[in-house]
C-alpha cells in the first residue's frame, strides 16, 4: 500500500513538474486519464518484447473539448519493473473531433510516463506529456509468475 501511494505521488509530482507555466494556460489542456491496458503476451517481472492495447477516458480542464475516449496500441519492451515502448493513441473528443498522438512510453515499477506529439486532428502539432500509476495491489506476485494479462491505470495527460 505504501509503495502504491508513493508511486502515485511520484507520478503526480513528475506531472506537476512538467506542467506548463501559468501564462501558458490558454494553450494547454490538462486532463485526468483512467482505463485499462492489455499487454501481449502479458507483463512479467523483467521487460520482454511485446505489444499492448489501451482503452480509457479523459476529463479535461478546458471547456472544449472537456471529455474524450482514448484508445491506443503500441509495441516495445514491456514489464513490471521497467520497459519502453512506442504507440499511437487516438482520442475521440465528440462533435466529430479526434486527436492522434505518437507517444514514447517508459515503464518504471508502478508507473508509466511518456511524451510525444499530436500527429493529426484536434491540437495538431501540440506536445503531449503523460504519467499514470498502474498495476494495483498484489501485482508483485502476479508479475513474479508472469500473470499480469490486464491492468488498470489512472493519472494525467497534458496537451499543448
Amino acid at each position: 500500500m505504501v509503495r502504491r501511494i508513493a508511486a502515485v505521488v511520484f507520478v503526480l509530482s513528475a506531472f506537476t513538474a512538467l506542467a506548463p507555466a501559468a501564462d501558458a494556460a490558454d494553450s494547454w489542456s490538462v486532463c485526468s486519464i483512467a482505463g485499462s491496458v492489455t499487454p501481449t503476451p502479458g507483463v512479467s517481472y523483467a521487460p520482454q518484447a511485446g505489444a499492448w492495447e489501451l482503452k480509457g477516458s479523459m476529463d479535461c480542464t478546458s471547456s472544449s473539448p472537456s471529455h474524450g475516449e482514448v484508445t491506443g496500441k503500441g509495441t516495445g519492451m514491456v514489464g513490471c519493473i521497467g520497459g519502453q515502448s512506442t504507440g499511437i493513441l487516438t482520442v475521440t473528443w465528440g462533435e466529430d473531433k479526434t486527436s492522434t498522438m505518437k507517444v514514447e512510453f517508459g515503464d518504471f515499477t508502478y508507473g508509466t510516463g511518456g511524451h510525444g506529439i499530436v500527429d493529426g486532428g484536434e491540437f495538431k502539432d501540440a506536445r503531449v506529456m503523460l504519467g499514470w500509476g498502474r498495476e494495483a495491489a498484489g501485482a508483485e506476485m502476479r508479475c513474479a509468475t508472469g500473470g499480469v494479462r490486464r491492468y488498470q491505470f489512472a493519472g494525467g495527460i497534458g496537451i499543448g
